[in-house]
């Protein structure tokens, strides 16, 4: 039964995989495209910084900020569905460094809370989280989170902030993804194999193909991993624990989706 369990959840997590990122420009290869400053006319616009993204692309950084300050971008969602939004940060300085501060939209553009219609923070996840900031990290670290959107909401405006006192602030690779589970064959099989060893045994996967946008999914449906290879790469994975994998990536313009095992 156990194993048959552990099939219907990778099958659950691939189909998810291929679900839309909601999100333009996700990891700045464009620049800052569909990316602006705000939503507070004060904010100003991140840095755009070549080399120093989760990926090893670009990534969107504030440095020494000397007043809050951040940046948007609004995407389309369906009121009662359930959305997984994540993205990796870095966040150095006095510890009050970093927040995402995200809420909805009606079609009048009349702002939404994801928990009720206060604007004080409590324990909303798009709000602090948990009226907190994110935890202080010199390496890129994943931030991700799971909601239902609110009844008469049609936009979520995806907000990063920087602090006054924060030495970096950092954001790259965001994903907004409905965790409604697409059905059997709406994707067609691939042709392309992107991983070859399906078997992970050195903590090492190795690729077979190019693809600048690969994502680890775990069991949960959560990108644990994200990076951009090159055709006989091989990415080191030590930092996942051992059990089931979805590494997805696009080859020729064409989704790929693998189940691996890590040992």
């Amino acid at each position: 039964m156990k194993k048959i369990y552990s099939f219907i959840g990778l099958a659950m997590v691939a189909n998810m995989a291929f679900a839309q990122n909601l999100v333009s420009n996700p990891s700045f290869d464009n620049g800052l495209t569909g990316w602006t400053a705000g939503p507070s006319g004060s904010y100003q616009s991140p840095t755009l910084v070549a080399g120093d993204g989760s990926n090893g692309a670009n990534s969107a950084q504030y440095q020494n900020a000397s007043a809050t300050t951040g940046f948007y971008q609004e995407v389309p969602v369906t009121a009662g569905q359930t959305y997984t939004i994540s993205f990796w940060y870095k966040a150095t300085g006095d510890g009050t460094d970093a927040r995402i501060w995200s809420v909805y939209k009606d079609a009048t553009s009349n702002i939404i809370y994801q928990q009720g219609t206060s604007s004080a923070v409590g324990t909303d996840p798009l709000r602090g989280p948990e009226n907190g900031y994110l935890p202080t990290a010199s390496a890129w670290t994943l931030f991700t989170t799971t909601v239902t959107a609110p009844a008469n909401v049609v936009l979520l405006q995806l907000a990063v902030r920087a602090y006054n006192n924060s030495t970096v602030a950092a954001f790259d690779d965001f994903s907004v993804i409905s965790s409604t589970v697409l059905a059997a064959g709406e994707v067609a099989p691939s042709k392309y194999r992107l991983v070859k060893n399906t078997f992970v045994k050195n903590d090492g996967i190795s690729f077979g193909a190019q693809s600048k946008d690969v994502k680890i999914f775990n069991m949960y449906g959560q990108v644990v991993k994200t990076a951009s290879v090159k055709e006989n790469e091989v990415l080191n994975v030590a930092e996942l624990q051992k059990g089931n994998y979805i590494v997805t990536g696009t080859v020729n313009n064409q989704p790929v989706s693998q189940k691996i095992l890590k040992d």
